[in-house]
C-alpha cells in the first residue's frame, strides 16, 4: 500500500506538474520568437533588449538635431544674403548682346562675336547694298529717339550723325519678329540687339545699355572687345546709316525667363564697324 501509494502520489504529482512544465515551456517559446523578430543577432537576455530600445531613442533624438542645425544653418545664408541682391532677383530683366554684327580678324578665323563670315579686307565706304538714307521726317517715336541717342553720342567723339535708313530698318524688323536672341545670319551690316521685360525697354535702355560700354573701351590701344563691341559700333565714325526695328516677344524666347513679355530691340548699321586695325581712327576719345 504504501508503494502503492507513493506511486500514487508520483504520479499524481507527474499529472499536477505537466502541464505546468509544458505551459512554461511554450510560454518561454513564444518569448524567444519574439525577441527574434525584434533583435536578429542580439542577445535575447533582458539587458541586450534594453540596451537596443536606448539607442534607438537616441539615433532618433541625433537625427532631429541634426536636421534642426542643417535648417538652422540654411537659414543663417539666405539671411546673409544682402538686401540689394534680394531685391535685384524681382527687378525686370534686360540683356544685351555682345555681338557686332562684323569684326574681322586678320587671321581670317571667325569670331565668336560675329555672325558673318570672317574678312579682312577694310571696310568699305558705303554700304554693301547700296542703301540711301533718310532725313527724321515720319519716323515713329522709337525710331525717332534711337535715332537721336546715336547721333548724341557719336558727337561725343567727333562722328558725324547718322542718317535714317528704310532698308536697314526692314532688315532689322524682318529679323526682330522671328524674336530669336542672336544675330542674323550673313548679315551685310553691323548690328546691335536688346532685350528687356520692362514695359517701358525700348529705344533709350537700349542705346543707353550699349554706350555704357564706353566705361570698359581702351582708348589707347584701340583692341577690339566683346564687353565694347556695342559701344564702338555705335559711334564707329565711318557708319553712316541707321535702321533699328523693336518688337513684343515671350520672355523665354529672348532667354529672359517666363511668365511676362519682352521687347526685342535690333539696329542695322552702314557701312559696319568693328574692323581690326581701324579702331584707333574710327573710335575717337569723348
Amino acid at each position: 500500500m504504501k508503494i502503492t501509494s507513493t506511486l500514487t502520489a508520483v504520479v499524481g504529482a507527474l499529472a499536477v506538474f505537466t502541464p505546468l512544465t509544458f505551459a512554461a515551456v511554450e510560454s518561454e517559446g513564444l518569448a524567444i520568437y519574439d525577441a527574434d523578430l525584434e533583435a536578429r543577432g542580439v542577445s535575447s537576455c533582458g539587458a541586450a533588449s534594453t540596451r537596443k530600445h536606448h539607442n534607438k531613442k537616441k539615433s532618433k533624438k541625433k537625427a532631429k538635431a541634426q536636421a534642426k542645425a542643417k535648417a538652422n544653418h540654411v537659414q543663417a545664408q539666405i539671411n546673409s544674403i544682402p538686401k540689394q541682391t534680394q531685391q535685384q532677383q524681382h527687378k525686370h530683366k534686360k540683356v544685351s548682346s555682345a555681338r557686332p554684327s562684323h569684326y574681322y580678324s586678320s587671321a581670317s578665323q571667325k569670331s565668336t562675336q560675329s555672325a558673318s563670315a570672317p574678312k579682312t579686307t577694310s571696310a568699305p565706304s558705303t554700304g554693301p547694298t547700296g542703301s540711301t538714307g533718310t532725313s527724321s521726317n515720319n519716323l515713329s517715336s522709337f525710331e525717332q529717339t534711337i535715332l537721336d541717342i546715336h547721333n548724341q553720342d557719336r558727337a561725343k567723339h567727333s562722328a558725324s550723325p547718322l542718317s535714317w535708313s528704310p532698308t536697314l530698318a526692314s532688315a532689322a524688323t524682318s529679323w526682330a519678329k522671328g524674336c530669336a536672341f542672336k544675330h542674323t545670319p550673313n548679315n551685310p551690316y553691323g548690328q546691335n540687339i536688346a532685350a528687356g521685360t520692362s514695359s517701358t525697354f525700348g529705344a533709350t535702355d537700349s542705346a543707353n545699355m550699349w554706350y555704357d560700354e564706353i566705361s570698359k573701351y581702351n582708348f589707347a590701344s584701340g583692341i577690339y572687345s566683346a564687353a565694347t563691341g556695342h559701344f564702338t559700333q555705335m559711334v564707329w565714325k565711318r557708319s553712316k546709316q541707321l535702321g533699328c526695328a523693336v518688337q513684343e516677344c515671350t520672355a523665354s524666347q529672348l532667354g529672359l525667363g517666363s511668365g511676362s513679355s519682352a521687347k526685342y530691340v535690333v539696329c542695322n548699321y552702314d557701312p559696319p564697324g568693328n574692323y581690326i586695325g581701324e579702331f584707333l581712327q574710327n573710335v575717337l576719345p569723348n
